[in-house]
């Protein structure tokens, strides 16, 4: 693995993390949310992919071929697939423990159940919810 791959991996992660908690408070779902909702929150989760560019582009020269030693389009490619399932993993997974005791969950609501409860409650919720009405 190439220690550009790393570099490319950490830069997708953390900015996708910023990225999904700006949509998370722009969208209003509360229970995916590391921070209440403020101007401070949100100046720190849109600072977060500046700086991870930031740093992926001023520590090194990132600006090779990948005849040269760079990243092939398929290993970028499979770096940020990678990156953003692990950024919606440690979101998922650090809001779920976070925000716990959060409970209001409406059955059937979809995507908008995340605005009170937490992703794996709201995940449990729904499908209960969604097979009952299968069985009817």
């Amino acid at each position: 693995m190439k220690p550009f791959s790393i570099d490319y991996y950490i830069l997708v992660t953390v900015s996708a993390v910023g990225v999904f908690q700006l949509a998370a408070m722009y969208g209003g779902l509360r229970g995916i949310l590391v921070f209440p909702p403020s101007r401070i929150a949100a100046a720190l989760w849109a600072a977060l992919p500046a700086a991870a560019v930031v740093w992926f582009f001023v520590t090194e020269d990132r600006k090779v071929s990948d005849h040269m030693g760079g990243l092939s389009s398929n290993e970028m490619a499979l770096t940020f697939f990678v990156g953003v399932v692990t950024a919606w993993v440690l979101t998922v997974a650090v809001t779920s423990v976070l925000n716990r005791n959060r409970e209001e969950v409406s059955p059937g609501a979809g995507l908008e159940s995340l605005s009170g409860a937490t992703y794996f409650r709201a995940v449990l919720h729904n499908v209960r919810y969604w097979y009952r009405e299968w069985r009817r």
